[in-house]
């Protein structure tokens, strides 16, 4: 499927110019519309204010988009095409549920927001909105620090543990690599008394190959106790500009190293953007 329309949740800070950047190269690689969305939260009003609260409300969200808009000129300047560029502003106390709720109206192909410094307390609300966003949305999410590095998508690195619904993600992010030929590295990151991970992959290889044409690929298997460390390690030995998963629930052995918990391990760990596929 291809990408038509990415939304970008800022919180207008100083620290987020390098991700709001980030969103609009990447709508513009992609050929994608952008929404640039904020959540605000307006103060008390005092009852001796005579204008209608609905009267009110408008004449700030109105100020709020103007306030966005000027952030995103400041900062990309020449670079912007406005006709590409959707500013929506809502009020709601919970930037959280703003996202959930936007998403849900317009259903974005990509949800992007940024990953702030773990250690402020920002950075630790930052991080409780992405888990909740992964927890609550469907469609595709995407993660990213504070400061991305390096080029937009020549290497994406995608872990796999061999479910049919990671066929299912591969689809969905093919017409993304494709865009910028961008070579794609399946790896599976396994103990090595699970000796049956090569096979596994040769039948992956070749269920992929079956579903999706692109020949930029190529498959890995790793033999480690600590999946996130050699995920880590290895993304950095590709360079990789992006790293690709599946976002699980289920419990068990396997799926308990590589559910929730890895993908926040990697949100925390990998300096890169994080993308996620959700079952």
């Amino acid at each position: 499927q291809e990408m038509k329309t990415i939304l970008y949740a800022t919180d207008l800070a100083e620290q987020s110019v390098s991700t709001l950047r980030y969103a609009h190269d990447l709508s513009n690689s992609m050929g994608a519309n952008l929404i640039v969305f904020h959540s605000y939260d307006v103060p008390p009003i005092r009852a001796a204010v005579l204008r209608p609260y609905e009267q009110i409300e408008y004449h700030i969200i109105e100020e709020q988009k103007e306030v966005v808009k000027s952030f995103c000129i400041n900062h990309l300047g020449d670079d912007i095409d406005l006709e590409k560029l959707k500013i929506v502003v809502v009020c709601n106390d919970s930037v959280l549920n703003g996202i959930i709720e936007i998403s849900k109206e317009l259903e974005p192909d990509l949800v992007l927001i940024g990953r702030k410094d773990k250690h402020t307390e920002r950075g630790m609300f930052a991080g409780d909105i992405g888990q909740g966003v992964l927890k609550r949305l469907t469609c595709q999410i995407m993660i990213v620090p504070s400061h991305p590095n390096g080029s937009l998508l020549k290497n994406i690195l995608y872990a796999t543990d061999f479910e049919e619904a990671d066929i299912s993600a591969v689809e969905n992010l093919i017409p993304i690599a494709a865009k910028v030929n961008a070579k794609i590295h399946f790896v599976h990151v396994t103990t090595e008394k699970q000796y049956k991970g090569t096979d596994q992959m040769e039948w992956f290889k070749e269920m992929l190959t079956q579903r999706v044409d692109y020949k930029n690929l190529e498959f890995k298997v790793i033999f480690s106790e600590n999946i996130e460390e050699k995920l880590k390690g290895y993304s950095e030995l590709i360079h990789a500009d992006l790293v690709a998963l599946l976002y699980r629930e289920e419990k068990g052995f396997f799926q308990n190293l590589f559910n929730k918990s890895l993908v926040k391990k990697l949100d925390n760990q990998i300096d890169i953007p994080l993308l996620s596929f959700t079952k």
